[in-house]
């Protein structure tokens, strides 16, 4: 990904760069919400075709799967088509509609194969993110939690570092994924990394407080209405914001490395 034109556009401060994600995607606001009524419409389309089943049985466990992996799947197009519009933006030259839906199909697969591997790992590690059943001793989540929230907050780039790549190989998703880790983790970048991943938690964060409460009242398909409309409204602003860390990053972790004798 080559950010060097960014420089002239991307705000410096966090707040700006929110602020500036946040506008990008408003810009575009009409086509990234009709890509996520899509989304819900695919989501809908799974929680009213499989039938219900307990959470702890075999086919409850099969709907929780198709349901993720459905989001894993459509969410990846909105993330590829809201990285292109906000890096054009970032460029000082937006794209049209329609120029968005066919660049983001293009990179739609390699983006698909990032999160799919994105979302392996947030499954193995959520139980040491205090938002799955957390592991024995207990006490451990106190130490683990901000590690895996800032793990979370890094994987969120890999999805805006593909879909921006330069090339669509086969290494591509490979290179993508090393390189959100290797430009987040630089020291410069530490401090706006854990801002980040708090934002990134922040959805998780409201769905689990809402899929507790909806359960309390024994509401009927309690985890579709808890996270669905949560994840449908946050992946466009959310991705949006991704990928303007994910420049910004780059922009910081090269300037840092100019600066060196």
């Amino acid at each position: 990904m080559n950010v060097a034109d960014h420089d002239q556009h991307l705000p410096p401060s966090v707040g700006g760069l929110i602020g500036f994600a946040l506008r990008s995607w408003a810009a575009d606001a009409p086509f990234y919400v009709a890509l996520a009524l899509i989304v819900f419409c695919a989501y809908t389309l799974v929680e009213w075709t499989i039938p219900p089943a307990p959470l702890e049985s075999d086919e409850g466990i099969f709907k929780l799967y198709a349901l993720m992996y459905t989001g894993v799947f459509a969410d990846a197009y909105i993330t590829a088509a809201v990285a292109l519009g906000v890096a054009a933006r970032g460029l000082g030259t937006p794209l049209a509609p329609r120029t968005l839906a066919a660049g983001a199909l293009e990179r739609w697969l390699p983006v698909i194969a990032v999160s799919v591997l994105a979302q392996g790992v947030i499954i193995l590690t959520g139980p040491l993110a205090n938002l799955m059943a957390p592991p024995e001793p207990r006490w451990l989540i106190y130490f683990t939690t901000p590690l895996i929230w800032i793990l979370w907050g890094i994987l969120g780039l890999t999805g805006p570092f593909v879909a921006l790549a330069q090339t669509r190989t086969a290494s591509t998703v490979l290179i993508g994924f090393a390189h959100a880790f290797a430009v987040a983790l630089r020291p410069t970048n530490l401090s706006r990394l854990c801002i980040l991943a708090l934002i990134t938690v922040v959805p998780e964060l409201i769905a689990l407080i809402l899929q507790q409460s909806l359960q309390q009242h024994h509401v009927a398909r309690s985890i579709f209405w808890a996270e669905i409309p949560i994840d449908v409204l946050s992946i466009g602003p959310l991705s949006a914001i991704q990928t303007a860390f994910a420049l910004d990053f780059v922009r910081r972790t090269n300037m840092d490395a100019r600066a060196r004798p």
